[in-house]
């Protein structure tokens, strides 16, 4: 995204992506990799090769970028054994992050993988070959999609979660709700503590959970992610208090001329300004594209960006837009939850059971900064509804006299989203991706 928002910027500028991956790819795809629908990164793509090349956008790939020197301005890249230094009017830190691993005693044993790159989702593709049950350790959505992929395999699949699921996104209800259908639908939960031991020879055998072993040939760890800071740190760029690279809503760092965009940055929250670490993928691409158009001569500035997360696991729909009681709390912005009912139209139009939960969340000015979905059907069209009240920080009075059938706004909805260059992250459907490159061309 950087790198298009820069060549768009200026035309004749001379835009180069240096990347460590063979194909640059995206990487919520990882479960799709992994379920088998995806059988190589090409297939994860993020902008076709055709887009970038109508962009002049040059790839050095493989590659690593070993130092930034600000005072002269040069990086240097290490590639096929090869160490060079090219010059540079205009640096855009895009380093993503990587896994935190929690300290569990024998989380060095094979068996244990992370899901985060296309090297780690081969690695789980072939321990899952022989493998008969599995452990997924996380709470997020791409943990609760790596277990159902490994469920559609065929594996006995353990979740264990020490709170409760999606617990930054969800109330505790909803996060109970989920739980209860999931199990359900056959996935095993282990809830309420971590995993305290990953036992056996070499190769993982078992875990241990409240003090109970279970069988076990693979483990999957997605338990949280650290930014990528050691080549910020390297070259004295400042860091913020979340330990995430400090930027300014220009997303420009502390080093003239250096900015940063995506999981190894902190970026602006919406509704208070205050910056946080929110590694989400829409976030992360209209932060990039703010960074390169900046880069190029810009000067675009950001006063907040909203989160919008959306997926599908085991035939739910789950949405999350702004605000959680527990990411409010982080910014000291104070929230009332309220329950949230199918519209009276919906209910003439056989949507009666399209609610499994909903909840919208609102300041002291009774505006509307968060809401929660979870649904069977007809997901998308309400999610639409409430995404927009978000967005607009809606009277909450207001929203719901407007609060519509989804057939009743469905055409509204496509009109929108069609002019619209908001690009909802989910990790599980093609159609948000096409979508973004039709827009951008």
């Amino acid at each position: 995204m950087a790198a298009i928002s820069a060549a768009k910027q200026d035309g004749g500028a001379e835009v180069t992506a240096v990347t460590g991956d063979r194909v640059p790819y995206r990487r919520p795809a990882i479960p799709a990799l992994i379920a088998g629908f995806i059988t190589e990164p090409a297939g994860a793509k993020i902008f076709s090769q055709e887009t970038l090349a109508k962009h002049n956008i040059k790839m050095i790939c493989p590659a690593e970028v070993t130092n930034i020197d600000p005072k002269n301005k040069t990086i240097s890249i290490l590639s096929a054994g090869k160490e060079e230094k090219l010059p540079y009017d205009v640096v855009v830190l895009a380093a993503g992050a990587t896994p935190l691993i929690p300290k569990i005693k024998g989380s060095d044993k094979k068996g244990v993988c992370t899901f985060t790159t296309y090297e780690a989702a081969v690695e789980i593709i072939e321990a899952a070959k022989n493998a008969k049950s599995a452990v997924v350790i996380g709470a997020g959505f791409i943990a609760l999609e790596i277990a159902e992929a490994l469920m559609h395999k065929g594996l006995d699949v353990y979740f264990n979660v020490r709170s409760r699921i999606l617990r930054k996104l969800l109330e505790p209800d909803i996060s109970d709700i989920l739980t209860a259908k999931f199990e359900q639908q056959g996935l095993k939960m282990l809830p309420d503590e971590t995993i305290s031991e990953i036992g056996g020879a070499d190769q993982v055998e078992y875990v241990v959970h409240k003090c109970a072993k279970i069988a076990a040939d693979l483990v999957v760890i997605g338990t949280g992610m650290k930014p990528n800071v050691a080549l910020a740190e390297k070259c004295g760029i400042e860091l913020g208090s979340t330990g995430a690279i400090k930027v300014d809503s220009r997303m420009e760092t502390s080093a003239r001329d250096i900015y940063a965009a995506g999981d190894c940055a902190e970026s602006p929250d919406m509704d208070t300004g205050s910056f946080v670490y929110s590694p989400v993928g829409s976030i992360g691409a209209f932060a990039g594209k703010i960074a390169g158009a900046n880069a190029a001569g810009a000067n675009q500035q950001s006063k907040g960006f909203l989160r919008a997360q959306a997926d599908d696991i085991l035939g739910l729909q789950i949405f999350s837009i702004g605000h959680s009681t527990t990411t409010a709390k982080e910014v000291g912005l104070k929230v009332k939850i309220h329950d949230l009912n199918v519209p009276k139209s919906s209910i003439k139009n056989s949507a009666a059971n399209s609610f499994e939960a909903a909840k919208i969340l609102t300041d002291p000015d009774d505006k509307i900064v968060g809401a929660q979905l979870v649904a069977k059907k007809h997901g998308s069209q309400f999610a639409w509804q409430l995404y927009k009240a978000v967005l607009e920080s809606e009277d909450r009075k207001e929203f719901l006299q407007r609060f519509n059938s989804p057939r009743a706004k469905f055409a509204e909805a496509l009109v929108h989203a069609q002019k619209s260059a908001v690009v909802v992250e989910t990790t599980g459907a093609e159609q948000v991706l096409a979508m973004a490159e039709k827009n951008m061309n």
